[in-house]
């Protein structure tokens, strides 16, 4: 586990405004007992932020502290820097209220951006390949990284989605409503980045885009271009199939990546293909 203060030093210059965030909630979590761990993660956390990157950060705190944390997050956000804009709230909404964690966006004066997560300290965290911990005096995150993995259900999850909305495409753009068709495109391929990321080997394959850009050996899919469509029917569905063309190549090469027993596709594949070829321009 590399030392917070070696590792802050070893930021580039272009996260110093990111760096001077961080060192305050260290300087914090320092200063008091309630905070228990920082966690940063994420582009920065991966070592690939660069002056753009936002914060994405986890404060754990102890269990009996939780109501002062929440009343104090706050200025533990404003002794970081000048605050432009705050919006915080309490998830996943409706969760039993011990299960809950403080979600808050924060915009500095600065140009900074974070995304930050109080939470409970737990004796079940899992930690993730892209965690640098900050601060953990009781050593409550474990040394081990559990790296993300993806089953056949998620596979098939993100597959259906994507197969039914280009079925939307079709369904939107034959009635001439094209915002709705761009709309469930870009759904759509959303998913299509995640399926090619497993198929790839990509690490964190469900977070689609940024995980295949943020891995740059890995190979780029030649044709996604062609699934960008102005609001224009004939480009709405020539994106769509060419989307549809990608899910379908690389859907029995994800399969296969994770050792699935029935990779095979879907009938709604070839379906959802014919139908958005059938519409007529």
């Amino acid at each position: 586990m590399p030392d917070a203060g070696d590792w802050l030093r070893s930021l580039p210059p272009s996260l110093a405004r990111q760096r001077a965030v961080m060192e305050s909630f260290l300087t914090t979590a320092r200063d008091g007992d309630r905070i228990r761990v920082v966690v940063v993660g994420c582009s920065i956390g991966r070592g690939v932020g660069d002056e753009l990157s936002d914060i994405d950060a986890l404060i754990g705190v102890r269990v009996d502290a939780w109501e002062a944390a929440l009343a104090d997050s706050r200025r533990w956000i404003e002794r970081a820097g000048p605050v432009l804009d705050m919006h915080q709230m309490l998830m996943p909404d409706g969760a039993p209220p011990d299960k809950q964690n403080q979600h808050s966006y924060v915009q500095y004066a600065d140009g900074v951006e974070m995304d930050l997560v109080v939470a409970r300290v737990r004796d079940d965290w899992r930690r993730r390949a892209d965690w640098i911990v900050l601060y953990d005096p009781d050593g409550v995150v474990p040394h081990e990284i559990t790296r993300s993995t993806q089953t056949a259900d998620d596979l098939r999850r993100w597959g259906y989605a994507v197969f039914t909305r280009l079925g939307a495409v079709a369904k939107y753009t034959t009635r001439g409503a094209l915002w709705e068709a761009h709309n469930v495109l870009e759904l759509a391929r959303a998913d299509v980045w995640r399926i090619w990321a497993v198929a790839e080997g990509v690490p964190d394959a469900q977070y689609g885009v940024t995980a295949v850009f943020d891995d740059s050996r890995r190979p780029k899919p030649a044709g996604m271009s062609r699934t960008i469509a102005s609001l224009e029917k004939r480009s709405l569905v020539a994106a769509a199939i060419a989307c549809c063309d990608i899910a379908i190549e690389a859907w029995p090469r994800a399969m296969a990546a994770i050792g699935a027993s029935d990779g095979a596709l879907p009938p709604l594949a070839s379906h959802v293909r014919a139908r958005l070829q059938n519409v007529t321009t």
